[in-house]
């Protein structure tokens, strides 16, 4: 049982994102997010907002709890390189890169026998509730006793 989240192309370079993930990837999600919330950095946000989202998928698609779910993956990957120059001295250019980065990360259940009954009573609790049939007014018609007149001047 796992639920997946991941933003490609982030304006920040993957070290600075791999700082972070090695105190994150201890933690379960959810101190995770406590964790990154309150941190200073900018990729600190980035990285927030990919586990939350991840988190939440989890929470619609298994009906878990948050505090249920652990880190199964958490990656991040060197995207492309934008190249660019600054002029040197004597006519030289001075290269830079800016880097992109790719971020992918899987939460899913601490047990799976856990996580298994956990879906089965999710399942049988929506099984025992019954829907709501929705059905349209039906326009009425005009009973054949009474007459219709058209008033005209």
């Amino acid at each position: 049982m796992e639920a997946k989240a991941s933003v490609t192309d982030v304006h920040s370079t993957p070290k600075k994102l791999r700082i972070l993930l090695a105190d994150v990837k201890k933690m379960t999600p959810v101190k995770a997010m406590d964790h990154l919330m309150y941190s200073p950095k900018k990729s600190a946000t980035i990285l927030y907002k990919v586990i939350k989202s991840a988190v939440d998928n989890a929470k619609a698609t298994l009906q878990i709890d948050a505090h249920l779910l652990e880190f199964k993956l958490l990656k991040v990957d060197q995207g492309h390189a934008l190249r660019r120059y600054n002029p040197g001295s004597r006519g030289n250019a001075k290269p830079y890169r800016k880097q992109f980065s790719h971020i992918s990360v899987v939460v899913g259940t601490k047990d799976k026998k856990k996580g298994v009954e956990l879906v089965k009573k999710a399942e049988v609790v929506k099984a025992t509730v019954p829907e709501e049939k929705k059905t349209l007014p039906v326009a009425q018609k005009p009973s054949p006793k009474k007459k219709i007149t058209a008033h005209t001047k």
